[in-house]
Formats: structure tokens, sequence, C-alpha cells
């Protein structure tokens, strides 16, 4: 299947004039430019960028551009502001990358030149592979069932280019790179969209098996009759009611044979969700596709770790069901046994990712002994009401994995924010008639009562993370929502900084 959206290449400009229909500079507005590079660029462009300069064209705002027809063989040339030296940051660099796109593509621009100079500070380059980043993310529309415009093109292809002999070469590979997990992450969020009469459990299965063509990725299917002789009976009832059945999808990354530490990643994969008979009012249901979000950023991650050749040892399990109404889905006073023996009683139907988690996270511990276990889940309406949009939820029972998390967080701007576990909220999620229930049947404490339900899956001498992303996982462009691949950059900050 083709990618959605617009793809951008980066390519290595050669000797010579910039080429291509428009010459794109990021510069920063404060400190101003220095002359000489505005003296470079000017030779090509017959002097627009001093007068731009000059008159102010260019705002403090990140994003913010200005742009000038030249006469010149480079016909026209768009200036993209960074703003303040002081504030310039990997976040701020991909903001103003995404503003350039976004104006590519309106123009209908097919190709252009990347002046690349103001992208490094002190003499490093850090923030050409986010710029990358931030370009590509901006090219993803799902269009896929949609007749083309015609003018949005395909493909932008832009010549790297720089005043300093060999920087443009030396940061090429650094933007390539940046091209390769921005991709990994526009492919979560095409899978994101799929609608659920494409995506159910049998066909996300099937983009697994395409997902492991790549030879260092494995993959294992396990169908219902399996899942009944290992005692998935959260998987089994939350994908009853629904035809294709539920299944559990493993996918292996070996990026380096004397690696003994194992990350075993669980995503959540409702394909679409009901509620079930706890059924969700109306308003909004269309939207109930994005509830496998948390199993599609786990693919996308085993992509990006496969594409990027990290040195690590990897797993993807992603528990796959549709939660339907029919006359063989579970209920409300249900009563479940789980794969690790304990016994759950059911009070809401729509409280079924931790159902399908909590039997997942049994089997990683179980059949593929990890040395850290994370999940991530579009699990509770409640973490954002708690947090809003800034942030995901982050619950864990290891000190130092939480800050591992928390600092790759940071560093991606995929931010995430600790939630307690405290003893104090078990009493939320005691049962009379089993030994949990999978609700307290409130509002109250609501993303954590998920937390505290996963954490009984848990041993306590496994380091495990619970990244509740419900919130995060979509956003609001204006024409509906939109997937973010919140996760993969996240996830692969982490596995980089585990790995060195």
């Amino acid at each position: 299947m083709p990618s959605p959206g617009t793809d951008f290449i980066f390519q290595s400009g050669g000797k010579g004039a910039p080429r291509g229909e428009v010459l794109v500079v990021p510069l920063l507005v404060q400190p101003q430019p220095p002359m000489q590079m505005v003296t470079a660029l000017d030779r090509y462009c017959g002097g627009a960028v001093a007068e731009l300069i000059a008159v102010h064209a260019l705002h403090d705002e990140v994003g913010h551009v200005a742009h000038a027809t030249t006469g010149a063989a480079l016909r026209r040339v768009l200036l993209v502001s960074l703003g303040d030296v002081a504030n310039l940051s990997a976040a701020e660099v991909r903001r103003a990358a995404a503003s350039a796109a976004r104006w590519l593509m309106a123009e209908g621009i097919r190709t252009a030149s990347l002046w690349v100079d103001a992208l490094s500070t002190a003499g490093s380059e850090p923030y050409a592979g986010e710029w990358a980043q931030g370009m590509v993310l901006a090219g993803f529309r799902f269009n896929l069932y949609q007749e083309s415009d015609g003018k949005t093109p395909d493909t932008i292809t832009l010549e790297v280019r720089s005043g300093e002999a060999g920087h443009a070469a030396r940061v090429l590979p650094e933007m390539k790179a940046g091209v390769t997990l921005a991709q990994a992450v526009n492919y979560a969020r095409r899978l994101a969209h799929e609608p659920a009469n494409v995506l159910n459990p049998e066909t996300l299965a099937a983009e697994a098996r395409k997902l492991a063509k790549h030879p260092r990725i494995r993959c294992t299917v396990f169908h219902r009759d399996q899942l009944k002789r290992m005692g998935m009976g959260g998987l089994l009832a939350v994908g009853a009611g629904a035809q294709p059945p539920p299944c559990l999808i493993q996918l292996e990354y070996r990026g380096a044979a004397n690696i003994r530490a194992r990350t075993v990643l669980v995503g959540k994969a409702i394909t679409f969700d009901t509620g079930g008979y706890s059924i969700k009012p109306a308003q909004g249901l269309e939207g109930l596709k994005f509830d496998k979000c948390g199993g599609t950023t786990v693919l996308g991650i085993l992509k990006a770790a496969a594409d990027l050749g990290l040195k690590c040892q990897l797993v993807g399990l992603i528990a796959a069901a549709e939660n339907a109404i029919s006359d063989r889905a579970y209920r409300p006073g249900d009563i479940l046994r789980m794969m690790s023996g304990k016994t759950v009683e059911v009070i809401s139907t729509d409280a079924e990712g931790r159902l399908v988690l909590a039997d997942a996270l049994t089997y990683a511990q179980e059949k593929l002994r990890p040395t850290v276990l994370i999940d991530l889940a579009t699990l509770t309406g409640g973490v954002g009401i708690a947090l809003g949009k800034a942030a995901a939820g982050l619950m864990s029972n290891d000190d130092e994995l939480a800050a591992d998390l928390g600092e790759a967080g940071r560093r991606t701007h995929e931010r995430l924010w600790r939630l307690p576990l405290w003893n104090d909220y078990r009493e939320l999620i005691k049962s009379s008639e089993a030994d949990i229930k999978n609700s307290a049947g409130k509002r109250d404490a609501h993303a954590i009562v998920g937390g505290m339900f996963l954490k009984e899956f848990v041993r306590p001498s496994v380091p495990w993370a619970h990244l509740d992303i419900a919130a995060v996982s979509t956003e609001e462009n204006g024409r509906g929502k939109v997937a973010t691949g919140f996760g993969v950059r996240l996830l692969i900050e982490y596995l980089r900084r585990r790995s060195v």
C-alpha cells in the first residue's frame, strides 16, 4: 500500500549553484544571520535574502515564513524563522520544518534546495535530523481513499546545500536517519487511521507479517484456539463478540546477538471499540478506530528499530481484538479467569483494554523473560482530564525505568508525567465475588485505576512501565482527528540510550 501524504527526499546537492524551484533557508532571527551567510545566499537569489531581512519580513515566532520572487536563476526564496538561539530546541526546529513543509506542499513545489548552515550551532550539527523529521511528519495525510487534488505533490526532493565545504555531506546521514524515524512514525499513523472494515485483528496480523519480511524481524501470531490453550480469558472475552476473532501478535527484533537485555513492548490494539454492552454514546463513536494506537505504535517502533539497525533485543506484543456487541459478547457481571490464574469481575465492558493487556503482560513474563516490560495503551479518558494533551500518563514499579523514560520523553518532546500506584488505590478494584474487578464503577482516580489493575499482573521483580497515551494519540487539525504516532520517537530514544 502506498504511503499517504507527501514524501520528502533529502539528497546531496553537489557542486555549483543550488537547483530547484525555491531555495529554503532556515534562519535564526536573534542574533541576526551573519553577513557572510547572507552574502553567499544572495549570490543565488539576486539579493532577496538581504532585502527580506532589511524590512524585518521574518518574525521572531518559530515557523514564521517570508518569501520573495528573485528574478535570478533560483526564482523563489523561502526564509523560515528559527526564532531566538537562546530558545532553540529540537522541538522548535521540527516546528519550523513543518511550517516550511506545509508551504512547499501548498505551493505545489516538487524540487527545492535547503540551506542548512543555521541548523548548526557552535560548530555542531544537532538539528539537521530534527529538521528532516519535522518535514516528513508534516507531510503525513491520510488520503488513501480520496482522489488526488492534482496539486499537492506526492514527493518533494530537496538538495542539501551549505556555504561551508563538506558541511552538507556531514549532516546528510543524520537527516536520512531522521527521515527513517519519521517514516516509521507515519507508518504507525497510517495504520491508526485505517477504518475497522479494513484493519481488524486478522488484517493487523497480516500487516505484522509484512513487517517481518525484514531479515531481523520474526513474527508469530497466536489465534483463538492457541489463546484458549494458554488460558487467555481476558483477550478471548473482549474479542468474543466480533469476527474476525482476537489474536496475539508477537514480533521479535534481534539487533545484536551478544546483548542479553530484552525489552518487551506490549500494545493494546482494539481495532474498534463500541464499549460492548457498556455502550459508548453515538457522538464521536467513529473515532474509536483509534483505540488500536498502542498496537500500531508498537509496530512503528519495531519498524524504526529494524530500519535504523539499533543494537538491542526487542519484542513487540500486540493484543488485538474488536470490542463488539453480539449474542457472543461478554457482559457486565461476568467473571473471567485470566492467563495468570486471577479472576476478574467485569464491572464495565468498556474497560476492555486492561483485560487484553493483562493477558499479554502475563504471557510476556512467562514466555519471554523481559529485562524491561513496557505497555502502551489508549486506556482511559481520565488521563486526558488529568493531564490534557501536554503529556501521556506514566505509571511504573521501577524508579530508574520511570526516570529513563521521562528523560527520553523530554528529549523527543513526547513528554510523560508520572502518576502514583500507591496501595491506597487498590481498594478501588477490590471485588466481593472475584480476586479483583476491572473498573471502580466511578471516575475517582480513573487513569490510576487502570494502572493499578495492570500492576496486579506484573511481578514486582520485573521493571515495568505503563504508558496511557489515550489523550496524546490523536490531535485535532481543524478537519478532524489526526493520529500522532506518539511513542515511536520516545521509545526509540529510550532504546538508543540503553544501547550506548
